[in-house]
């Protein structure tokens, strides 16, 4: 039950870096590439990428409606949102109702750990991914900037390196799963036969080599034949005058 539930685990968080992304800076002389991740409650990036233009949004938590309006045109206008405030989802929203067509949300904490914004995906359509604050600050400095693009990308070095891990667990849990049977099988195999075959052949003997065995009766302890005072097989005494079979070893049993 552990392992299986330490390989659920594993195979979860595997699956969460397939929302993975970068977002880049591009320019004259300059790019720049950062993590990010994508919102659980928007569209995700499409394989080609998306690429417009960063703009601060006003207020900047964007927790209310967005005072700045986005230019129309290529590239897309992107609204760059501090966290805080209000949930994920009104952000986004917000964001998308000023003409918006991606939302940008940065830490305001220097964590350093990005998380994947959760909340109500109904009427949101546009993009919304999470980076860090150091990251934020450094795309709050190119707001507003024609000659440089923003890009959105998702990553797919992560999702293969993913789906191969993924793979690879999978084929561990099968091979688990056949090494248990086989023990099983080995473990009933030896269960149902005895391992000394001796034993086994005894205890099949037949009543007439049971009678051909030499037997006598007893009167007192024998040092010459090995005759003891007790049974060797139910150790039960005997009594003067009993019949007894002598074994193969020279123990006496009761007939």
């Amino acid at each position: 039950m552990k392992s299986r539930f330490i390989i659920l685990c594993v195979m979860a968080c595997l699956m969460a870096q397939l929302g993975a992304a970068n977002v880049v800076i591009m320019g004259n002389n300059l790019t720049l590439s950062f993590d990010d991740i994508e919102a659980s409650f928007a569209p995700g990036v499409k394989a080609s990428g998306v690429n417009g233009i960063v703009y601060t949004a006003e207020p900047l938590n964007g927790c209310g409606p967005l005072t700045i309006k986005a230019v129309e045109g290529p590239p897309s206008p992107f609204a760059l949102i501090i966290r805080g405030g209000c949930t994920f989802d009104e952000k986004v929203k917000n964001a998308q109702d000023a003409g918006f067509k991606a939302a940008i949300v940065y830490d305001n904490e220097n964590s350093g750990v990005l998380v994947s914004m959760a909340g109500s995906s109904s009427g949101i359509h546009i993009y919304a991914v999470f980076v860090s604050k150091a990251s934020g600050e450094v795309l709050k400095k190119f707001s507003g900037h024609a000659d440089v693009e923003v890009w959105i990308l998702p990553t797919f070095e992560n999702s293969a390196w993913s789906i191969m891990a993924i793979s690879f667990i999978s084929l561990l849990a099968m091979s688990a799963v056949l090494a248990t049977c086989f023990f099983v099988r080995r473990h009933r195999i030896r269960t149902d036969h005895p391992r000394n075959p001796e034993a086994r052949e005894f205890h099949g003997m037949s009543s007439q080599l049971v009678k051909a065995m030499p037997s006598l009766i007893f009167t007192k302890v024998q040092e010459d034949n090995c005759t003891s005072s007790m049974c060797a097989i139910c150790l039960e005494d005997y009594n003067v005058g009993e019949k007894l079979r002598v074994l193969p070893c020279r123990h006496s049993m009761f007939v």
